[in-house]
């Protein structure tokens, strides 16, 4: 018992540090990144069930795998019925949420743009477990506009420079399907609420976050 409770105060404590520094450290993961042992120029998307997974999330949006103690070629189908029925967190890296394919996220990539301070924002909002683009989505539509947007809106928010928005991305038809699907599952989990009248998504609860400052 008393190894147990410092195995657990141990692990509570590495965890806090981590999350200063912009880094979680998960003892399994999936994680989705395009396949490292490709010698493709556009390598497919894969998934892989890690153990001892130290990841770093950046304001961008990018998330990285920093180190992988063992990985194991997993199935997408396989990676879909171990998160939903066993709980492992699954980590899409390298833009793999956003982008189909690597050759169009290397075409996207662009530089951190560093928002004005007078916008009082310092970064990006991550919620443990939650995806980069749906902590930006709710950052943006809760700074730039005031807790409510459109779909338009909010596209506009993730892709214009500051100070009419975060500029963390590129205007893609990928982008706007992925931003929709993102709002509709926010306005289930409670999230945000939709007005069918204006089209507008309305800021109305916030998950647990932790904050992702500018270094």
């Amino acid at each position: 018992m008393a190894f147990e409770k410092v195995k657990k105060k141990l692990a509570k404590t590495m965890k806090k540090i981590l999350e200063e520094y912009n880094i979680l450290y998960y003892d399994e993961a999936i994680l989705v990144m395009f396949d490292p042992y490709s010698i493709s120029e556009d390598p497919d998307k894969t998934y892989w069930l890690c153990k001892n997974v130290t990841v770093r999330f950046y304001p961008d949006g990018n998330v990285i795998a920093e180190k992988i103690g063992v990985s194991e070629y997993i199935t997408k189908q396989q990676a879909e019925t171990l998160h939903s029925e066993m709980g492992i967190p699954l980590i899409y890296t390298q833009y793999t949420d956003l982008y189909d394919t690597k050759l169009e996220a290397d075409l996207n990539r662009k530089q951190l743009t560093e928002i004005p301070l007078e916008i009082e924002v310092e970064g990006a909002i991550i919620g443990y477990n939650q995806s980069p683009l749906e902590a930006l989505i709710i950052a943006s539509i809760e700074k730039f506009g005031r807790g409510k947007a459109t779909l338009d809106q909010t596209i506009n928010y993730l892709t214009m420079p500051p100070p009419d928005g975060g500029g963390w991305y590129h205007a893609t038809p990928q982008l706007r399907r992925k931003v929709e699907q993102k709002l509709q599952q926010l306005t289930a989990k409670g999230v945000l609420e939709y007005n069918p009248e204006t089209l507008e998504y309305t800021l109305i609860a916030k998950p647990t976050t932790s904050k992702i400052e500018k270094r």
